[in-house]
């Protein structure tokens, strides 16, 4: 062998194996691929809305959906654009799951608007909105936009193995690849090729903190600090939260007086849920779906607010979550009279019983400083059901008479106050789930205003969080705790609160 051959040979065998830890040698295989082993998850994520975030059309044939999906397919051709159409003019179709659906044309430009090939460029009419099975109409997308390309900058969050080189559409340059239209199971677990050839939860990411190649913070900003990536880790709020934001940065963005879609990560970030050691995880199953009557949601209110649900003084069938998180997002369209109503939950959870905007003075973004945190305004929690239109069912109730109700909506009465009495002594419950995996509920009681420590430790002593620092009143509280970063094992949790210590261990497994 030439003495130039053997540094040479060793130079790529240690290239390979750089390339094997880090992931870069692994491929896409598809989602088709993960089924056979994993055909539970697989049948649960193809009835969610992931799959349909971007559909190619085959065939010029229209795109499948789930039959439960009441999105007025048949009508889509007829009345996009001039209604000269046909499904030959169309390379995909941009949703039309859940909320609205817009069409890339084959020149590779988003139908309707100025940079289309086709006869009504820059005629709009091309997109059609349908959220809640019900037909809201086409309104004018970006219609005045010279070149609206369905490029990587559009397609890094609705299709899976998304790259700037390259390009998906044949005979059109400069687009960007991807391996899989729609969100796949590799978006969210990586590259599968070496798992596929032999199964091992070594060879497989739980949890792909990818960031999107045009990234130019390299990561996510929250309270000014951008988190970046680990390779190694497991942040499921991470992941989640590559997608399910605008900017990367943490102002909740909005316009026209609703926040913006694509902004739950934000709202979650800024939330007490999130402060509290909540993750996605803590509430979603993230294989299911939660529209169309899913059952992706795994976690009721009650269980951790039970004081809460035990006084609600609102008449008539209204859930938590009908207040906590109202439709204060846009996606496609708004509903009802009141103007403020939209289409898509918010997850800012808290409610301030003011009559103040929640939003900055110019209306782009949820105001967050020292003089208002972000919060939910009884305008969104309240007025989008009841409000002063005379169509609406209390034509009497306004912004100041919902600040009113809404301050006193958990406050019990004189004669529920005196059966929800304040506990007796101090106490610290057994934490719920236990084992658990990634989150908990820790339950303790204090029978009078007290300085109060809680914090977790390993098994062997070394403190891993502080859970609570500080004064609480008396009452029945719960706390989260979330293990997403920590290894499987026993932890030990302790509460003081004024003379009172108490300890007990759970078991964190993954």
């Amino acid at each position: 062998m030439q003495r130039w051959y053997k540094p040479l040979l060793l130079a790529c065998l240690l290239l390979t194996v750089v390339l094997a830890q880090t992931g870069l040698a692994r491929d896409f295989v598809g989602s088709e691929a993960c089924k056979t082993c994993h055909s539970d998850k697989y049948n649960s994520w193809k009835d969610s809305g992931h799959p349909y975030k971007f559909s190619i059309v085959q065939n010029n044939e229209a795109p499948t959906y789930p039959d439960f999906a009441v999105n007025f397919e048949d009508t889509w051709m007829t009345d996009l654009g001039d209604g000269s159409h046909t499904w030959a003019d169309v390379a995909g179709v941009i949703g039309g799951f859940g909320w609205k659906a817009r069409f890339v044309g084959t020149d590779g430009i988003i139908i309707g608007t100025a940079g289309s090939k086709f006869a009504d460029a820059g005629g709009g009419h091309n997109q059609f909105n349908f959220y809640g099975g019900e037909a809201h109409g086409w309104v004018d997308y970006d219609a005045s936009h010279e070149n609206k390309a369905y490029n990587y900058s559009c397609f890094k969050c609705h299709t899976t193995g998304g790259d700037t080189s390259g390009t998906w559409l044949a005979g059109v340059d400069g687009l960007g690849t991807f391996t899989e239209g729609g969100v796949g199971c590799e978006a969210c677990h990586g590259p599968g090729s070496d798992h596929i050839a032999a199964p091992s939860e070594d060879n497989i990411d739980k949890v792909y903190e990818f960031v999107h190649q045009d990234n130019a913070i390299g990561g996510l900003q929250l309270n000014g600090k951008v988190i970046t990536p680990n390779p190694d880790g497991n942040n499921i709020n991470f992941l989640c939260g590559t997608c399910h934001n605008r900017s990367y940065t943490d102002p909740i963005n909005a316009s026209g007086g609703f926040i913006k879609h694509h902004e739950q990560w934000d709202e979650f970030s800024a939330s007490k849920h999130s402060q509290a050691g909540f993750t996605c995880l803590t509430c979603h199953d993230p294989h299911k779906r939660v529209i169309w009557d899913g059952d992706g949601i795994t976690k009721k209110c009650e269980t951790c607010h039970s004081d809460k649900a035990k006084t609600i003084n609102h008449a008539g069938t209204s859930t938590c979550i009908d207040c906590h998180m109202p439709f204060a997002a846009k996606s496609g369209t708004t509903r009802g009279a009141s103007g403020f109503k939209g289409d898509v939950r918010s997850h800012l959870f808290t409610i301030k019983a003011d009559t103040a905007s929640m939003f900055t003075a110019d209306g782009s973004a949820v105001k967050d400083d020292d003089e208002r945190r972000a919060a939910l305004s009884p305008a969104y929690a309240c007025l989008g059901c009841h409000n002063d239109s005379p169509d609406d069912d209390i034509p009497d109730m306004n912004i100041d008479k919902a600040a009113q109700a809404a301050s006193g909506m958990h406050t019990p009465t004189s004669v529920e106050a005196e059966t929800q009495m304040l506990p007796t002594d101090y106490a610290l419950g057994q934490n719920y789930p236990n084992p658990f995996n990634p989150t908990t509920s820790i339950s303790f009681d204090l029978k009078e205003n007290s300085k109060v420590e809680l914090k977790v430790y390993t098994a062997l002593g070394a403190e891993v969080a502080t859970l609570i620092s500080g004064a609480m009143d008396a009452g029945h509280h719960n706390v989260q705790f979330s293990g997403d970063n920590l290894p499987s094992g026993v932890y030990v949790y302790i509460l003081c609160a004024e003379e009172f210590t108490a300890s007990k261990k759970m078991l964190l497994i993954k």
